[in-house]
């Protein structure tokens, strides 16, 4: 699977171990930035990453800032881009299985690397769920989009 990496000053402590991981498993990652941990903006990764998604040059994202919170708001501004903040195994599960996401996000100043990189194995190896309830769910977030973000233009 290729893969979209993204993370502010917030995430980078954690970069190179997760890459390295990816990689590991047999990933292909496409490296959206930033390069340093002195201090930079989310959106500019947030923006990277879900660009690569949106255009079909990698199939999913990772994008990592102090909380996940700021660069999942910055990524979700992307039609069809559903980015999940993560914190767990079993959150990672279900924002696979029933929110079919194709960003995690993860919270770099509240997790240690070896957490992320189980949380990130769990949602890569869990399947959308393909229950009606959640196909039904997902069309509904796919139909705000349309009416929102005049028409889904990017």
């Amino acid at each position: 699977m290729k893969i979209a990496f993204g993370c502010d000053h917030g995430g980078f402590e954690h970069k190179s171990a997760l890459i390295n991981f990816l990689e590991k498993e047999g990933h292909e990652v496409i490296d959206c930035g930033c390069f340093s941990a002195e201090s930079c903006d989310y959106p500019d990764f947030a923006s990277a990453a879900a660009e690569k998604i949106i255009s079909g040059v990698c199939n999913r994202g990772i994008l990592i800032c102090g909380t996940g919170v700021g660069i999942s708001i910055a990524a979700n501004k992307f039609h069809g881009i559903r980015a999940a903040v993560c914190w767990s195994e079993e959150v990672a599960k279900l924002v696979s299985g029933h929110n079919d996401a194709n960003i995690l996000c993860l919270p770099g100043r509240f997790s240690k690397t070896g957490l992320m990189s189980k949380c990130i194995k769990t949602w890569l190896s869990t399947p959308f769920s393909n229950e009606q309830r959640h196909i039904n769910r997902i069309n509904k977030i796919k139909d705000i989009e349309k009416r929102v973000c005049n028409g889904g233009n990017k």
